[in-house]
């Protein structure tokens, strides 16, 4: 099932495990942090 969003849109994205205690496991699955805007149509 479809969320129905459009003009979706990454608008930052970072490696916030840098550093990390478990940054090896994060980065061998491509973990990433992001934000995101999209809107649904009317």
């Amino acid at each position: 099932m479809a969320a129905g969003f459009v003009d979706f849109e990454i608008t930052w994205r970072a490696d916030i495990f840098s550093g990390a205690p478990q940054s090896s496991s994060a980065a061998e699955f491509g973990t990433f942090g992001i934000n995101f805007r999209a809107h649904k149509p009317l």
